[in-house]
């Protein structure tokens, strides 16, 4: 059953779901440029995050819309930089499993930002829409590293 109840955010919590909108659009973009140029025995990797990040910035923006904001999914400054240097990397190097413990700590750094949100928010189906997304990141990542780790033929 829906709560039928408004929630509105304060402008304290708007900021913070901003701000984890913009870091969630600058991983979409950021692995977005890796998938182009990503070596392709490494490729379902990016293809995977690519795909998370793509559908939870759509959930963000709506969730951000329901509690009274107006969000901007276009990223940051950082996002730029990040493509900038994956665009770097392929031209000096590959996009293969060396990439991990960047994508590691990428992600790490966005599972900071739920989790310094999640609390701010008040009991709700937003406040669990957030839990339900960061629990598939933290999935995910661990899905990836356990892959990472078994022995190759």
């Amino acid at each position: 059953m829906t709560d039928p109840r408004a929630i509105t955010a304060t402008p304290d919590q708007l900021e913070r779901l901003q701000h984890l909108l913009s870091r969630s659009a600058d991983a979409r973009a950021w692995f977005e440029e890796m998938e182009d140029r990503a070596e392709p025995e490494f490729r379902p990797v990016t293809v995977k995050f690519r795909g998370l990040h793509v559908e939870q910035v759509d959930r963000l923006t709506a969730l951000l819309t329901a509690v009274g904001g107006e969000p901007d999914p276009s990223g940051s400054v950082r996002g730029a930089v990040s493509r900038a240097a994956v665009s770097m990397r392929a031209i000096f190097g590959e996009i293969d499993t060396d990439m991990l413990s960047a994508i590691r700590d990428s992600e790490s750094a966005l599972l900071d930002e739920f989790a310094a949100v999640i609390p701010q928010m008040e009991p709700s189906r937003y406040r669990d829409e957030l839990v339900q997304m960061q629990g598939e990141l933290t999935r995910l990542l661990a899905e990836v590293e356990a892959e990472a780790a078994r022995p190759r033929d």
